[in-house]
């Protein structure tokens, strides 16, 4: 695989964990809560305890988050679809330089 293409790759996969970043924290407290047999909601913390230790307020938290999905996910749309068209633009340049053929300047080698 290219360079490029794998840079390319990775940043896509980059922008789809930052976008999806609070709609993991609401199914990581979820689960969480589940497995420890607590009662999870956005109205209000309630106790769930766990080793001796209230995990409600944080976990709480971690739902309240989920709220910035609403943010996240179009902006990571729209970035995606920004890298999207980032990597079909350079690759018909690079196909395009390469049908042309060498020219007078050197060129970079096609993947």
């Amino acid at each position: 695989m290219c360079k490029q293409t794998l840079g390319f790759l990775l940043g896509a996969l980059a922008i789809i964990l930052l976008a999806a970043l609070p709609v993991i924290s609401v199914f990581t407290a979820s689960a969480i809560a589940s497995s420890l047999g607590c009662t999870l909601d956005e109205g209000d913390a309630h106790p769930c305890r766990f080793h001796g230790v209230d995990l409600g307020e944080t976990l709480y938290g971690m739902v309240v988050i989920g709220w910035f999905a609403l943010g996240t996910l179009p902006i990571g749309a729209i970035a995606l679809a920004v890298l999207l068209l980032a990597w079909i633009i350079v690759t018909v340049q690079d196909r395009r330089r390469a049908k042309a053929g060498p020219g007078p300047a050197i060129t970079p080698p096609l993947c």
